[in-house]
């Protein structure tokens, strides 16, 4: 029966590949892998023109380096250039194109006030604190013209929340059309491994290291394993050949945007170039589960109780998003974030509606609930106290921040979102998958297989740990499954 599953895998990857094979030719630079897409370019005209205002060359490069696009498509305008009246032009025209006043120009810091991520007019504009003062002096663009080389993109969140996803677990795995890179067993040895997608030609890359944060680009698969990142040339069949290290450092989160590696270790986030040169910096700020969409970097913040914060790249500005601690944020759409959370159980009646029930309750059946009550009284004693919290599945409105509980869910098993609906392992159902709609609704049971944890997704399908089902070497399966649950298979063995 697992083989029957395994090669019915294998023909449905193999279809997903014919039919990309299928699909109108296009220029081999737009049809790399990432998480979002290229949407094409805007040819609205440059904003500073509206006010004949000069664009300030430092800050300008600061934040194109930080956005990694090309300098000519980032403005910044000094507000004492500007006169009321040309103030007032680019309001007016900023409102003509669909942004929205978030703040104003009193507020202090980094605030961004004007600020649009709408990649489908092309634009992203906020106004900037460029000397560090505690106000805000320049008012940042970044535009995108098919008469300039900066490369910015209209986001696919239906790619940003599958890789994002996988990013909140470790993305431990990599598949491909062919081929698996992640981590598993080969006989009872674990660690760093490639394997195709039929079963066959296992091969162990580095034994006895959990790889995590695992991406494929241009045929290289680059994954952080303890102390280093390393790229994986997966034209060479010597597995020690195969293998360079790009970088000594204990990473915390791996993304490849527009071409370059972004990554964060306890100093802060860097990026550098596909082979590991060029390294730069971008902010020092402390980041744990870090994510790039757009010009912004969604994190868990330590240091503000682990509430999520989004850091512009663009602005510097940096937002809370989340007012509880957070596990397993991703953003579902561009208005809505999906995350677990720790919520306060409902209080018990008070014992003055405690008595006001026995009052009402016959005489004789009080007396029996109070026998029944003293014999408990013992045991009672001996047990732990009930938990007054609970782990939940919230959505956040990021316009408004208005918060909605969505499900009960195990603590530290992660959730991954598929299409319309958000996966998330149950506390209520003994460990088992569960979905629900992103809008909310009644859940869904996805796989029987109980305590399942670390939930990612590839081509539409569930990746799920399955610690309960133990094979005879006494290892965890590792299941990749449909998201109704009907067909599975172990994808490492």
């Amino acid at each position: 029966m697992m083989k029957k599953f395994t090669g019915l895998l294998a023909l449905i990857l193999s279809a997903i590949f014919v039919l990309a094979a299928c699909q109108p030719n296009v220029p081999e630079e737009d049809n790399k892998p990432n998480y979002a897409s290229y949407s094409g370019y805007s040819n609205i005209p440059d904003l500073g023109a509206l006010a004949e205002a000069k664009s300030q060359e430092k800050p300008a490069a600061a934040a194109a380096e930080r956005l990694s696009v090309d300098p000519d498509a980032v403005f910044v305008y000094s507000l004492k250039d500007l006169t009321e009246e040309e103030l007032k032009t680019w309001t007016e025209e900023l409102e003509a194109r669909g942004f929205e006043a978030s703040g104003s120009l009193e507020e202090g810091g980094n605030t961004v006030s004007w600020y649009s991520d709408d990649r489908k007019i092309g634009l992203v504009a906020g106004y900037m604190d460029t000397d560090k003062q505690d106000g805000m002096d320049s008012f940042g663009v970044l535009l995108v013209s098919k008469s300039l080389k900066g490369k910015y993109v209209d986001l696919d969140y239906e790619s940003v929340q599958e890789g994002w996803g996988n990013a909140n677990n470790g993305a431990s795995f990599f598949i491909d059309d062919k081929k698996i890179f992640g981590y598993g067993y080969i006989a009872s040895e674990d660690g760093f491994l490639s394997k195709n997608t039929d079963s066959s030609n296992a091969v162990m890359l580095v034994e006895g290291q959990r790889p995590r944060y695992v991406h494929e680009w241009d045929k290289t698969v680059y994954a952080a394993l303890p102390g280093r990142l390393v790229a994986v040339n997966t034209k060479e069949k010597d597995p020690e050949e195969a293998i360079t290290t790009l970088a000594d450092a204990e990473l915390t989160s791996l993304q490849i945007v527009n071409e370059k590696l972004y990554y964060t270790t306890k100093n802060g986030l860097y990026h550098c170039d596909l082979d590991g040169e060029n390294t730069v910096k971008v902010t020092g700020q402390k980041m744990n589960d870090a994510y790039l969409v757009g010009d912004k970097v969604f994190y868990r913040d330590t240091e503000d109780e682990n509430t999520e914060h989004a850091y512009s790249l663009l602005t510097e500005a940096d937002t809370r998003v989340t007012e509880t601690a957070v596990s397993g944020f991703f953003l579902g759409s561009k208005n809505y974030g999906y995350y677990i959370t720790q919520q306060e159980k409902a209080e018990e009646p008070a014992e003055e509606e405690a008595e006001e029930e026995a009052k009402e309750e016959p005489e004789e059946e009080a007396k029996a609930d109070a026998k029944e009550d003293a014999e408990l009284d013992e045991s009672e004693e001996a047990l732990e106290e009930e938990p007054t919290t609970y782990w939940a599945l919230m959505r956040v409105n990021l316009k408004d921040g208005e918060v909605t509980e969505l499900a009960t869910v195990r603590e530290n098993t992660g959730i991954v979102g598929i299409d319309g609906r958000v996966y998330y392992v149950s506390d209520e159902h003994d460990g088992q998958i569960y979905s629900v709609p992103k809008k909310g609704g009644t859940p869904k049971r996805v796989a029987r297989d109980k305590d399942c944890s670390k939930l990612m997704t590839f081509h539409d399908m569930l990746l799920y740990y399955d610690y309960d089902d133990e094979t005879e070497e006494g290892l965890e399966h590792i299941y990749i499954s449909t998201t109704d649950g009907f067909m599975k298979s172990d994808i490492l063995r």
